[in-house]
């Protein structure tokens, strides 16, 4: 019985764990600048990869922790 308890607490604090390493979507925290200009980047191929940006200045940024990702997807 004191070993299933173990058991079912481990898993317990497993899931836990796993949702919240999972669950950061990438779309807060600091904005870096994508490109040259406004011109030079596709933002259809952005939206389409679900990679959130914004426009100012016409410079076009993108969330940092999404920078990988528009690498991958975007290059």
């Amino acid at each position: 019985m004191q070993k299933k308890k173990w058991f079912v607490l481990c898993f317990c604090f497993l899931i836990v764990f796993v949702s919240l390493r999972f669950w950061d979507n990438g779309d807060d925290g600091e904005f870096v600048q994508w490109g040259d200009s406004v011109h030079s980047v596709d933002t259809a191929v952005l939206k389409r990869n679900n990679i959130k940006y914004t426009i100012e200045n016409d410079k076009v940024y993108i969330p940092e922790k999404s920078f990988d990702k528009a690498i991958y997807c975007c290059s």
